[in-house]
């Protein structure tokens, strides 16, 4: 049971430092002027659903 538990938190903390770099490098596009506003919101929303289907 032990094992399947920290499973789950890896799991969980690689979703976790995956959303934050995704969240980083789209400000970072946005504040190059590389995207548009509505580009970068449009990926924020992006990111946060695809780590909730998870």
């Amino acid at each position: 049971m032990k094992q399947k538990e920290s499973a789950s938190a890896d799991t969980r903390k690689k979703a976790a430092i995956e959303q934050a770099w995704l969240q980083y490098f789209n400000q970072v596009l946005f504040e190059q002027g590389l995207i548009t506003e509505q580009e970068r919101n449009r990926m924020i929303h992006r990111i946060n659903n695809r780590i909730c289907a998870k």
